[in-house]
């Protein structure tokens, strides 16, 4: 499947899940990006990976009928300041994408708005693209064709 029809599908699939299941969805993403943000930290000493860890975790146990959007507005500058620069380090791409997943769902908890997980699917594909493509330029066939990319949308169509 190539990207365009891979956005139209998985657009059409998150318009079609409830907010339970676009959240979940949004969280198994974050888990999925965070050990990317723990290795930036390992390498360069930026940043706090608990801080993160605790985001995600405070992201699952949200219930929206208890809604604090302080503590969110609280969570979200907290993520704003342990997120990397990418000008600043050269390997910080994945875990901007890692921080920016839990940025989004924190947003998308406030507002329900589902273009946020739109980003965060984006978040993750582009990290899978950023990996296969580490010391080889790829056409967009070979990258759509790529294992790592298909398993990558499979995971973000398998919800439901």
């Amino acid at each position: 499947m190539n990207y365009v029809d891979f956005q139209k599908i998985f657009l059409f699939r998150v318009s079609s899940l409830v907010y339970e299941e676009q959240l979940e969805l949004a969280i198994l993403v974050c888990k999925r990006l965070f050990p990317d943000y723990k290795n930036f930290y390992t390498e360069n000493s930026r940043g706090d990976p608990n801080v993160l860890k605790d985001t995600i975790q405070f992201c699952q146990n949200q219930d929206k009928e208890t809604l604090n959007i302080n503590i969110i507005d609280n969570l979200l500058l907290k993520i704003d300041d342990i997120t990397p620069e990418t000008e600043d380090f050269e390997n910080a791409s994945y875990a901007l994408n890692a921080c920016t997943s839990v940025y989004e769902t924190l947003e998308f908890i406030k507002d329900k708005n589902q273009n946020h997980i739109i980003n965060i699917g984006s978040y993750l594909t582009d990290t899978v693209d950023f990996k296969i493509q580490d010391d080889k330029e790829l056409t967009e066939q070979e990258i759509d064709n790529h294992p790592l990319m298909i398993e990558a949308r499979n995971f973000l169509l398998a919800i439901s």
